[in-house]
């Protein structure tokens, strides 16, 4: 960090390189606008990351995007992991029951293959 300086030798301004960032942060109020400035900047850009870093970027926002599904009484999809048929699916719903499912990927139609 260095203290920018005008002709007069008087302080204007504090440069603080993003390498340091890390180890100050703890210190600075997350309300502040520097705090909010300093950690958007930081941030690794996603085509930078690898999968694990992409995948504990987008953590918290899946985490909010399923509660806020089964919140409205909805249900969460995901693929049932099986490669010889990558149309299966599986829905989840709050009360915990599982449907596996076959989507048609000409028609976008589910079809219901049994309770799990």
């Amino acid at each position: 960090m260095e203290v920018v300086l005008d002709q007069q030798q008087k302080p204007q301004g504090v440069f603080l390189p993003l390498s340091e960032w890390e180890q100050l942060r703890h210190g600075i109020n997350k309300a502040s606008e520097l705090y909010k400035l300093m950690d958007e900047l930081s941030e690794k850009d996603i085509f930078a990351m690898d999968d694990q870093e992409f995948k504990s970027l987008l953590a918290p926002v899946i985490r909010e995007a399923v509660q806020s599904s089964l919140d409205q009484g909805l249900y969460f999809s995901y693929s049932a992991g099986i490669k010889d048929d990558p149309a299966l699916f599986i829905h989840e719903y709050k009360d915990g029951k599982r449907v596996l499912i076959r989507v048609d990927a000409a028609t976008g139609r589910e079809h219901f293959v049994k309770d799990l």
